[in-house]
């Protein structure tokens, strides 16, 4: 029965660590975010609802170590994106960046 018992307790250890793993996905959508986001900010859109919605969803799917991992990266993407939208090296105009916004399905 102890056996049984630490097993299980072991399986669920497993599941729980599952659950709070990065994965790729969620690292494509941190990067996309990131991007959109820091882009916007360059052609001064107000992007304060984005963001918060972006925390949001940073709460719900990284655990806190993570997050202490993937939002100063976050943050530095983001940075750069608006830098390289404001010096011009952005493939994008904003106007193209707006639309992309506007149109951009937030978490």
């Amino acid at each position: 029965m102890k056996k049984i018992i630490v097993l299980s307790f072991f399986g669920l250890l497993g599941v729980v660590a599952q659950v709070h793993a990065v994965s790729d996905a969620d690292i494509d959508k941190l990067t996309t975010y990131a991007t959109v986001l820091g882009r916007a900010t360059a052609c001064g859109v107000d992007v304060e609802r984005e963001s918060a919605r972006v925390g949001k969803w940073m709460d719900k799917r990284l655990s806190k170590s993570d997050q202490q991992t993937y939002l100063p990266i976050f943050l530095v993407g983001a940075r750069m994106a608006a830098q390289d939208q404001a010096s011009g090296e952005s493939p994008e105009s904003c106007s193209s960046v707006v639309r992309t916004f506007n149109s951009f399905t937030w978490p």
